[in-house]
Order: structure tokens, then C-alpha cells, then sequence
């Protein structure tokens, strides 16, 4: 009923219930003329007429307006669970659920996936020393960039901070450790402009690379590219640590 409503508008949705009232209203008034023999069938036909008329906008127009605004509110809801409002990204538990889904088609299929674990490089010193604003402009430009390197059927999303996830469908390890790179290289060469500064950033990747089974849960996946991010890390960052499986 909703997305019929949706569909209508206000105004048509209100002119048909009115419409539907009025018709109710005069068949009632005929019905009850014809067994009531009563003495002025006009009157009641136009009392019949005008009392719906004034009244059903009346009551639907608001109602109509409720429904349309939880209808947009719900929608507004949706679109926050699944996308990052800073980077428009997808959110945690929005990629996750990507991720499953397509595992399961790649188990059937027999194809390698690949899940990078990214984390920016010292951001809390991008943010001690540009301020948090600043730091939401290098979140937004290493969107940006990214996006411009992956593939449609890859998923990029953002886990929490400054931490990132790319999964790649139907890609073995050497062709994620490629696009790694091209990443490594991209970032590199991005500088994002803030007030009076040019930030320059960097990033630490973990890679895993693997054929989906019924043993292999994705949770254990995430767990094993968050350790070789760290690992990246202690070489000491900008780099990628790879594994697969």
C-alpha cells in the first residue's frame, strides 16, 4: 500500500480516496432512499455528495503526508546503514554482507577471491596537526582515488576510521599484489589540499588471497589480512604483506 501510495503522490492518492468516498456515500444514500422512501432524494444525493467532498481531503491529505514522510524517512535510514556519510563508501556491515554473498557464488564457481585490509599510515598525526576537518578531507581524497583504480565488481568500504576494505572478486594473488601497487603508487601521488597545507599520506595493506570452501569463513579471512596489515606496518608501512591460501 505504501509504495502504491508512493507511486500516486499526495494529491492523486487524496483525489481517489475522495472520489471512492463520494461513491460510497451516494450508493448508501441511494440505498437507504430506495428502502426508506424518503421525501427529498436530492437533498440527501447532494448531502451525500458535498459531506465526503469537504471532509475525506480533510482527513486523507495529512495521512497521506505521514506515510510519504516515514516512506522517506525509512529510505533515508537504509542509505545510512549501507553507505559511509563522510565517503560515501559502504559501511561495515554493508560490505560484509557483499562479501558473503559473493563468496558463496565463487565456492560454487571455483574462483579466487582476494580481501585487502587497508589502514591509513599515521593519521593521528594528520589529525594532531591539520585537526579532524583536515583529516576528513584525507579520508574523502583516499576515496576518491581508490574508487578511480578498482573495478565495477570490486567492493570498496570503510570498516572505522581510517580503515578500509577492498574485495576483489575473481582475482588470484597476483593480480591483487597489481592492483595493490597501483594503489601504493596512486596514494603516493595524491596530495590533498587543506587551508594553508598539502597533505601527503600513505597507506598499509594486508592481502589474502584464497579459494572460498565450506572451511573458510570469512571471518577468519578479515582476521588474517588485519595481521598482515600489521605486519606491513612493522616493516614499515606503505606497503603490502600478502598471503595466499
Amino acid at each position: 500500500m505504501r509504495q502504491l501510495i508512493q507511486s500516486l503522490g499526495t494529491l492523486a492518492t487524496v483525489l481517489i480516496v475522495t472520489s471512492f468516498s463520494v461513491l460510497c456515500s451516494v450508493a448508501l444514500t441511494l440505498t437507504l432512499c430506495f428502502f426508506e422512501q424518503c421525501e427529498a432524494p436530492k437533498i440527501a444525493i447532494a448531502t451525500a455528495i458535498a459531506i465526503p467532498s469537504f471532509v475525506a481531503p480533510l482527513v486523507t491529505w495529512p495521512l497521506v503526508g505521514l506515510v510519504m514522510q516515514i516512506d522517506s524517512l525509512e529510505k533515508e535510514m537504509r542509505v545510512m546503514a549501507t553507505y559511509d556519510q563522510l565517503t560515501g563508501l559502504l559501511t561495515r556491515q554493508a560490505i560484509f554482507d557483499q562479501i558473503e554473498q559473493v563468496m558463496h557464488l565463487a565456492e560454487r564457481e571455483q574462483s579466487h577471491i582476494s580481501v585487502l585490509a587497508v589502514d591509513l599510515d599515521r593519521f593521528k598525526d594528520i589529525n594532531d596537526t591539520h585537526g579532524h576537518a583536515g583529516g576528513d578531507e584525507v579520508l574523502k581524497s583516499f576515496a576518491i582515488t581508490v574508487k578511480a583504480i578498482l573495478r565495477k565488481s570490486d567492493y570498496f568500504g570503510r570498516i572505522g576510521g581510517e580503515e578500509f576494505i577492498i574485495f576483489l572478486p575473481n582475482t588470484p594473488e597476483e593480480a591483487a599484489l597489481a592492483l595493490s601497487e597501483r594503489l601504493h603508487q596512486a596514494i603516493r601521488g595524491s596530495v590533498v589540499a587543506y587551508e594553508q597545507s598539502s597533505i601527503r599520506y600513505s597507506a598499509s595493506i594486508g592481502l589474502v588471497s584464497v579459494l572460498p570452501s565450506a572451511d573458510v569463513s570469512l571471518e577468519e579471512i578479515l582476521k588474517q589480512a588485519d595481521q598482515l596489515l600489521y605486519l606491513a606496518k612493522r616493516q614499515g608501512r606503505d606497503c603490502t604483506v600478502s598471503y595466499n591460501g
